[in-house]
């Protein structure tokens, strides 16, 4: 009878191996083909900006320029070439058609003095930092 049970855990153990060991090359499989998937992104989107940058007579627009409202445009306000270049540009960053949804200007770092948010951001970041965690 006690043969039995060790018969039985020998083979749950093995499949739990086998099962491992399956998955961990699946799983390296899989990583590698998103690594070669990413590099040829990466190496489509360095192709099309040098072939922009080669490109005579084009000039693309500077941040301040996109940035800069137009006459009878609010300050904060997006204006459609911005729009289009976002979404065209997260398009070709992962391949696939996106819709944008939302775009909103951030204040800059020197923008933000308010010493209470400031206190706030440095708390949560020091609430992140995993090396206290390991510590006895």
């Amino acid at each position: 009878m006690a043969h039995m049970y060790l018969l039985t855990a020998a083979i749950v153990i093995a499949g739990w191996l086998a099962m491992l060991i399956s998955s961990r090359r699946t799983l390296q499989r899989r990583c590698a083909e998103l690594r070669l998937e990413f590099q040829r992104q990466i190496d489509s989107l360095s192709a099309r900006t040098r072939a922009l940058e080669r490109a005579p007579n084009t000039q693309t627009p500077t941040a301040p320029e996109v940035l800069s409202p137009r006459e009878g445009q609010a300050p904060g306000e997006i204006t459609p070439e911005t729009l289009a270049t976002i979404t065209e540009t997260v398009t070709a960053l992962l391949g696939r058609k996106v819709r944008v949804r939302s775009v909103k200007i951030l204040p800059t770092p020197d923008a933000i003095v308010n010493p209470w948010a400031q206190h706030g951001r440095v708390v949560v970041q020091a609430s992140h930092d995993f090396s206290q965690r390991s510590r006895p």
